[in-house]
């Protein structure tokens, strides 16, 4: 039986992962690098510190010093700051309908709470009764420690968690854990999913879903 529910924020709660891959490109393109946006949406789930070790690893350029990433997620966040980021449909009517439930929720994140303030109107961050952001681990998903945390703070066991993703590195984080996993289509293809337990189109039959089997 599922005792709580936690959620990925971007490209699940809210529609930003694009406005994201567009920032990093910009950014890392003063580098002269040449990104796509699958580069950026296969990192999702990551810190931004995580992903721009990896891009430039795999490409084989020195990595930024802690001064030169600072400056660089500056840039990145000035760019992402200027888009206006709006929430799923049905997000709202679904986790309203969780909470009368009393099923507890959290909002897990490798964003910075800077980010969640940004595109997390206050009334809809309320109805997380636990939030967890980059700030709060040492290790950023894939590892299993986000969701481990936002469980020990809710006070549930991981295998009674059901955790909701839309990219493998949350994925592999929400398995690695022991918790049940659903993940959107929202910015990847089901093929790029299919380490989660169940897969869904969008929102609506995600909710569907919940509604028949959640009670």
């Amino acid at each position: 039986m599922v005792h709580a529910i936690l959620f990925d924020m971007d490209g699940v709660i809210v529609d930003s992962m694009r406005s994201h891959a567009g920032a990093w490109k910009q950014v890392l393109g003063d580098y002269g690098m040449v990104l796509d946006d699958i580069d950026i949406l296969k990192r999702e789930g990551m810190s931004g510190r995580q992903s721009v070790e990896d891009i430039f690893i795999e490409r084989g350029r020195p990595v930024p010093d802690e001064d030169e990433f600072r400056l660089l997620l500056q840039k990145k966040n000035a760019l992402f700051e200027r888009d206006r980021i709006s929430l799923f449909p049905q997000v709202v009517t679904m986790l309203s309908w969780i909470k009368k439930r009393n099923k507890p929720t959290a909002l897990v994140t490798g964003s910075l709470r800077r980010s969640v303030a940004h595109v997390m109107p206050g009334g809809v961050l309320s109805l997380f009764d636990v939030l967890i952001t980059a700030e709060d681990v040492t290790n950023g998903k894939p590892d299993p420690e986000p969701y481990v945390k936002a469980c020990m703070r809710l006070g549930v066991e991981p295998d009674r968690a059901l955790i909701i993703e839309n990219a493998p590195m949350g994925i592999r984080s929400a398995k690695s854990a022991g918790a049940l996993c659903y993940a959107l289509e929202t910015t990847m293809p089901g093929r790029l999913l299919a380490d989660a337990d169940r897969i869904f189109r969008d929102h609506e039959s995600l909710f569907e879903f919940l509604k028949s089997h959640l009670d």
